[in-house]
């Protein structure tokens, strides 16, 4: 009785001894299934970023994809920009040269209204008419000779006569009055500036 006695007790330590093991085993395989659990979790968020990135990738790539295209455009463009600065450049210089030759066209046209209306208003006035000079009034006396002007017609005496220039009617320099020796010279330093 006492050895199934002491059976007993060494059966009930076992029991326990596996119940204890049993107990572990249970909380090692309730924390082994959280961890489980936990690490399906966070596979499943990975997953599902892999896929949100996936998506981010592919819509980059498109954006990747347009600007290409839309450098390639932009360097036609440039190419075409550059061509037309210089086509405006190129238009610009000819403008300066068209008006610059306006420009001499109009003094040259200004220069031959002037000759043509000096040369219709330029009427030689009568030798007899004149008793004075035109523009100093100084009479005319033997001593003081008459002179017509070349270039209006009028009559002055020597002094006020004493210039010669080359005028559009005569191949060689000609008697001009004073006032019309200045303003002959105003005339060609104007179209030569």
């Amino acid at each position: 009785y006492e050895e199934c006695v002491l059976q007993k007790d060494a059966a009930r330590q076992t029991a326990q001894k596996l119940s204890d093991k049993l107990s572990d085993g249970e909380i090692q395989s309730s924390s082994l299934e959280t961890d489980l659990k936990i690490e399906r979790e966070w596979r499943q968020s990975l997953q599902e970023t892999l896929v949100k990135d996936r998506e981010i990738h592919a819509e980059l790539q498109r954006k990747i994809m347009e600007m290409k295209k839309q450098n390639e455009e932009y360097q036609v463009l440039k190419g075409a920009h550059i061509q037309l600065i210089s086509t405006v450049e190129n238009q610009e210089r000819t403008l300066e040269e068209l008006g610059a030759h306006l420009s001499e066209s109009k003094l040259k046209m200004a220069d031959l209204r002037d000759v043509s209306k000096s040369l219709r208003d330029a009427q030689w006035a009568p030798d007899k008419e004149a008793t004075h000079c035109k523009l100093c009034e100084k009479e005319f006396s033997i001593s003081r000779r008459r002179h017509h002007c070349r270039h209006c017609g009028n009559i002055f005496c020597h002094s006020c006569s004493d210039n010669t220039m080359p005028l559009p009617s005569s191949a060689r320099p000609v008697r001009v009055c004073d006032a019309c020796h200045t303003q002959l010279l105003q005339r060609y330093s104007n179209s030569e500036s």
